[in-house]
């Protein structure tokens, strides 16, 4: 994601007389798709608070035609995704084109930066299996891809890298042969260039045990033990464990696929990432919020604005 980490604050240095670089600009409408953004106007339901850096650097300006909010983050989504092509913009066409194109967000679950072993993957998505991407862009250095994907492979089943085409055939040299290999192009969409390789009888129980909710991994031991469960709270995490890695990979790796897609398949999901744009889907997924929450953002996003991106 776009940096994370950025401070959304009510007011910044008023810079709009002086012009910015296009790059400068890019990278500032970027920030309207982080998740300190999203999250700031889900919560108050100010959308002119959480985009005031917008304002502040003279990229609002009032409109006659008013629109809704939704499409002033459309309009900066589309020319952000045709000139700067950061990770953000890898990982929402990932969730556009397989989750709300290939499949289904009632069926297939997306988890942004999901931690497995010592390593975190970009995207990940469960579905009639589990698939890791991990994303190289343009800007990116191939620093650390081993240990990603070795880890990648010791959960998934399927492991795939998604890059520019420019990059494809460098990856491909160094890549793991069971790593599959994916170029976004210029229209935006995901060329399969090599195949992953079906990878779940390698999966390694202590990994995906590390994965799981208190309650995924005591409901998966309850059930191998057909009875529940009933150990102190200071010892059941352990106990369970030890019982965990007695399981065989392929069973490991189906509790991992349902435990990981019912967490994101639920009803309340499905409706929130559904009736968001485009643009913003990934950060539905990515961004914890309540439902009071969640009904506020959509209001926002509804609501008619008048003032235009220049």
């Amino acid at each position: 994601m776009p940096s994370s980490e950025i401070i959304v604050e009510a007011a910044e240095p008023n810079l709009g007389d002086r012009p910015l670089a296009p790059v400068e600009r890019l990278r500032l409408l970027a920030r309207m798709f982080s998740r300190p953004v999203f999250s700031a106007m889900a919560k108050s339901g100010d959308w002119q608070f959480a985009l005031s850096f917008l304002a502040s650097h003279g990229f609002l300006r009032p409109s006659r035609r008013s629109q809704p909010l939704a499409e002033l983050f459309e309009a900066a989504w589309q020319e952000i995704r045709g000139a700067y092509r950061n990770e953000f913009v890898y990982k929402a066409e990932i969730a556009n084109r397989i989750v709300f194109g290939r499949h289904s967000p009632s069926t297939s679950s997306l988890h942004v930066e999901l931690p497995v072993g010592r390593s975190i993957v970009d995207i990940a998505v469960f579905n009639g299996t589990s698939t890791a991407y991990e994303i190289k862009t343009e800007f990116d250095t191939p620093r650390r891809l081993s240990t990603q994907s070795a880890d990648y492979l010791t959960a998934f089943d399927r492991v795939c890298l998604v890059t520019h085409p420019q990059c494809v055939e460098s990856y491909e040299a160094i890549l793991d042969p069971r790593v599959g290999v994916i170029a976004l192009t210029e229209r935006g969409s995901l060329r399969t260039v090599r195949e992953p390789t079906s990878n779940k009888h390698n999966a390694q129980p202590r990994t995906i045990f590390n994965c799981l909710q208190k309650a995924e991994y005591v409901d998966a031991v309850s059930r191998k033990a057909g009875e529940p469960i009933c150990k102190p709270t200071a010892t059941i995490q352990a106990y369970c464990r030890d019982i965990f890695h007695e399981f065989t990979p392929l069973e490991a790796h189906a509790i991992f696929l349902k435990a990981l897609r019912d967490r994101k398949t639920d009803g309340e999901t499905v409706r929130f990432v559904t009736a968001l744009p485009r643009s913003l889907r990934v950060l539905g997924y990515a961004t914890p919020l309540s439902g009071r929450q969640r009904e506020t953002a959509l209001s926002a996003l509804r609501a008619d604005v008048n003032y235009h991106l220049v």
